[in-house]
């Protein structure tokens, strides 16, 4: 039904609904308990007025989830970044692009889509085959270098879809439970080391990007190219690149604290292991009391962690063209 609406009712529809449901959950108390430690120079009220415009925002992006095409074809819906030139000939031969879940990411790609360069997006498969199904059918038209899900292989496909000249995208602002540690909001966290890697290992430019809403279904784009280090130290390359993202994507959740997902645990620790790289890629799973479903499914992200370092060898890195800021060197 959402998909026969008018985008603009859609998406007003549902950030009514949802705005009104889920200020009285659970998960709006734990909203706010983010916001106490991320800002906690705002007031109980400010952070409570926070949580709750979050809501709206959040069900406007689920009442848009079914009108991608019509955000994407209508392109005065979405504003360009002012460098968008720049950003385009930096991303010619490919590119890494790291986003967040501010404004509506699903539209984050427009960038490669008004500039001929094929997306490719990385997800979680879902456990349902009549639900991935679905969701593939969805969304595979706005991704033409393909929907990859996770694997052991995973590594490998994105470095050879990034070095043919790909623009490979990865929602990368949520806790990685196997990812390294950064600073995001002044306190330690967790976070993916992926997209550094991708572009540590690939040789392609990383742009860090995010989606401010304007205004109802209205959006605006926000892009920064990531100076990836290119040292005899590879693991801390990575490191240093992926705060960098955080610290893009910190300054522009303050911009608009609404807009992001407060909901997610992103300060949440864990004493399983060291928070390094090289113990996060190469140790081996668990075996603590937990259960055998726990163990085998950090054993298969231990695989596809492992698998990202392996695909640096399906080619020599190509360090030769000048793509300007954000290239290794």
């Amino acid at each position: 039904m959402l998909g026969r609406l008018p985008v603009d009712l859609a998406s007003a529809l549902m950030g009514r609904l949802v705005g009104t449901i889920m200020r009285r959950t659970s998960r709006h108390r734990r909203a706010v308990e983010q916001l106490t430690m991320a800002l906690p120079e705002t007031s109980h009220a400010e952070r409570e007025t926070i949580a709750r415009a979050m809501w709206v925002q959040l069900g406007r992006v689920a009442g848009e989830a079914f009108q991608l095409g019509t955000l994407l074809r209508e392109e005065a819906r979405i504003a360009l970044p002012e460098d968008h030139d720049a950003l385009v000939t930096l991303s010619r031969d490919g590119v890494i692009l790291a986003t967040a879940h501010l404004g509506n990411w699903e539209v984050g790609g427009a960038i490669a889509r008004r500039a001929g360069i094929p997306l490719a997006g990385v997800y979680q498969a879902l456990h349902n085959p009549l639900a991935e199904r679905h969701l593939r059918r969805l969304r595979a038209p706005f991704y033409p270098a393909g929907l990859h899900s996770k694997g052991p292989d995973l590594g490998a496909r994105l470095v050879a879809l990034a070095r043919s000249g790909a623009a490979v995208g990865l929602v990368a602002d949520l806790r990685e439970k196997r990812g390294i540690a950064v600073r995001f909001f002044g306190r330690p966290a967790f976070a993916t080391p992926m997209p550094a890697m991708l572009a540590r290992l690939s040789g392609r430019p990383l742009i860090a990007g995010a989606v401010m809403r304007t205004g109802g279904a209205h959006f605006r784009l926000l892009a920064r190219p990531i100076e990836v280090p290119h040292t005899d130290d590879r693991e801390r390359d990575i490191a240093v690149a992926t705060q960098r993202i955080h610290e893009a994507f910190e300054e522009w959740i303050r911009a608009a604290p609404e807009q992001w997902m407060w909901t997610h645990r992103k300060w949440a620790t864990s004493g399983t292991r060291p928070l390094t790289l090289r113990t996060t890629l190469f140790a081996e799973p668990d075996v603590a009391p937990g259960g055998a479903r726990r163990r085998c499914r950090r054993a298969r992200l231990g695989v596809w962690s492992r698998s990202v370092m392996e695909s640096a060898k399906l080619a020599p890195p190509h360090f030769g063209s000048s793509y300007g800021p954000g290239t290794p060197r």
